[in-house]
């Protein structure tokens, strides 16, 4: 196998051959860094690469697999990581002016708990600055490029590791997700991205953006990889106040299951935005292959839904602005334009306008576990539209132009709001420009195995989306 192939393969094929020793974690590892050394200065998809501490990590999961120390599927698989999360010892900027030389003394419990599977860091991933935007062009490390089309944004904010994973730069990697950050990026650049539940991942060493709606999760280009990326670093840590106290089940155990007889829902009251035909198109048919699988899909209204996005708004920016209210009135000018304009624009948020919408959370969260209980699944579409180009962030919907910058938030923050777990799936392209087009699919909370379960019995009937490769990686 050459060493280009080892890019292409999963986290679950490069585990089991890795375990079988037919290839070698300084293999894998040295294959990923040349990919990045060869289309990153292209797609601009790390802040940095971390050529040295990941091949001498390499060389140590070497001699521990060859002693019998085996420490399971993560063990020599490389990942990259938002730079808005602790890497001790590697440069963490936030995307931002004000941390671009910051070196964490310590990881972040996330990292460290992969890491402690013996995961291996390959670099950290180009993000919207402060995580605070959806197009990750960012002002002071550079834009980064979609792989499908470099002339388009990878969506945001974490838009580096959704572009990374989708140019077999790594075969995973770690995103944050406050309005859609990690469902947008993976839906836009053709890959999975999976929200898990609100308090499963510790955010223990993340830069907060929101933390009452903070999460972090992985993007991979399965369902099984994100399963086995989210056991790595799912569970209780006593040092984040968010986190909670829930059984970490097996996230693989239904991955084989099917949908038959699965009882899955259709909400339009939470699509309340226009969505593209192209995209739309996609949704229906992901729905008829479901039906035809055996799901039984049913349409149900949601008389709240509006309230969903109203009273999660308060909260997203209230606390936005609580974290840089500071730095905002001393040094307005270090700043990109667009996430200044987003603080100036939090300032409207008032004490009682932000009190009002926690308490309204608590009591809308009870009537959404109760409206969608019956269900094993709820199905949306992940994104309104295919990438904008990056030198205009406009998108086309329909025919019309329309800013791209937070189009399909209220398609992915009502999930926030909720912290029930959300997992993205490609479904395939639009037919006017060869972009990916994706749904998500939203379960209740700790359901996360059942909601990659849907995903993946989806993923094996629609093999031709998977198959299909970006023209970057042709050549």
């Amino acid at each position: 196998m050459s060493s280009r192939e080892l890019c292409f393969l999963s986290v679950h094929e490069l585990a089991g051959k890795t375990r079988a020793r037919e290839i070698s974690p300084r293999e894998t590892v040295e294959a990923h860094l040349d990919q990045i050394d060869d289309l990153n200065p292209t797609l601009n998809s790390f802040i940095t690469v971390c050529h040295e501490e990941a091949m001498v990590a390499a060389a140590l999961a070497e001699e521990e697999i060859s002693s019998g120390q085996y420490r399971g599927p993560l063990h020599g698989i490389p990942f990259g990581v938002k730079d808005i999360i602790d890497t001790g010892g590697i440069r963490t900027t936030q995307g931002s002016s004000f941390y671009s030389q910051n070196v964490p003394d310590k990881d972040a419990e996330c990292v460290r708990r992969l890491k402690e599977a013996g995961a291996i860091v390959i670099g950290k991933c180009n993000t919207h600055e402060f995580a605070a935007g959806s197009t990750t062009k960012n002002p002071h490390f550079g834009a980064c490029a979609n792989p499908w089309d470099t002339s388009r944004v990878p969506a945001g904010s974490s838009g580096g590791s959704g572009a990374a994973v989708a140019a077999r730069m790594c075969p995973a990697a770690l995103g944050s997700d406050t309005g859609g950050s990690i469902r947008g990026p993976a839906a836009i650049c053709g890959v999975n991205g999976l929200k898990p539940t609100y308090g499963r991942v510790s955010l223990a060493g993340v830069f907060p953006n929101a933390t009452s709606l903070d999460h972090i999760g992985p993007f991979a280009r399965s369902s099984r990889d994100c399963a086995l990326i989210l056991q790595g670093m799912a569970g209780y840590d006593p040092a984040d106040p968010a986190s909670t106290d829930m059984p970490v089940p097996d996230f693989s155990a239904e991955m084989e299951g099917g949908v038959k007889g699965l009882r899955l829902a259709l909400c339009p009251d939470l699509i309340q935005i226009e969505i593209d035909h192209g995209v739309e198109k996609a949704f229906s048919d992901a729905m008829e292959v479901l039906r035809g699988l055996g799901a039984n899909i049913k349409m149900v209204a949601c008389p709240f839904a509006k309230e969903l996005n109203s009273e999660r708004q308060p909260i997203a920016d209230a606390e936005l602005l609580a974290v840089h209210r500071e730095n905002l009135d001393k040094f307005p000018e270090r700043f990109g334009d667009d996430v200044r304009a987003r603080l100036e624009n939090a300032r409207k948020t008032t004490l009682s306008m932000y009190i009002r919408a926690l308490q309204k959370k608590t009591i809308l969260i009870r009537q959404a576990e109760a409206l969608f209980a019956p269900y094993d699944g709820l199905l949306l579409p992940a994104y309104s539209c295919v990438g904008a180009p990056i030198d205009t962030v406009m998108a086309t919907i329909n025919g019309k132009k329309v800013p791209f910058l937070g189009a399909s938030r209220p398609l992915t923050g009502p999930h926030n709001f909720t912290g029930f777990p959300s997992q993205v799936v490609p479904t395939g392209f639009s037919p006017i420009v060869n972009m990916p087009v994706a749904m998500q699919i939203v379960g209740m909370p700790g359901a996360e195995a059942r909601i990659l379960r849907i995903a993946h019995a989806y993923e094996q009937a629609t093999l031709e989306v998977r198959n299909r490769l970006p023209e970057i990686l042709k050549a």
